[in-house]
């Protein structure tokens, strides 16, 4: 009987080492869960970072599509100014042609000389 309580000794060590190795993974999982949400947390902050660094690049894109759509309109208003009848019929070189006299027009009677190819 005495040797069977010396076996059962160990019994008790054998558990104080379990409970301490339980106490041990369980500070390891909450260091393990408060390194993740650390990772976690850098990732969002640099996610964030790249998102908000992609919009500044794309209003700046905005900004000068805005002013490129701008200076077509008025390269358009200027064309339409330059082909105007008001300005073609304004212009020096116009004005220092001589006049007509007396024209002289062709008029086609014969339709069918147009629709041969």
């Amino acid at each position: 009987m005495i040797i069977l309580k010396k076996r059962g000794a160990n019994f008790f060590s054998q558990r104080r080492l379990l409970r301490e190795n339980f106490k041990m993974n369980i500070t390891s999982t909450y260091v393990m869960i408060l390194l993740f949400i650390g990772v976690l947390g850098i990732y969002y902050v640099w996610t964030l970072n790249c998102n908000a660094t992609k919009w500044y690049n794309v209003r700046k894109l905005e900004l000068t599509k805005k002013n490129l759509t701008i200076e077509k309109e008025l390269l358009e208003v200027r064309i339409a100014e330059l082909e105007s009848l008001n300005y073609l019929l304004s212009s020096s070189v116009i004005k220092n042609m001589e006049k007509v006299e007396s024209p002289k027009y062709i008029i086609q009677t014969d339709l069918s000389l147009a629709l041969v190819r």
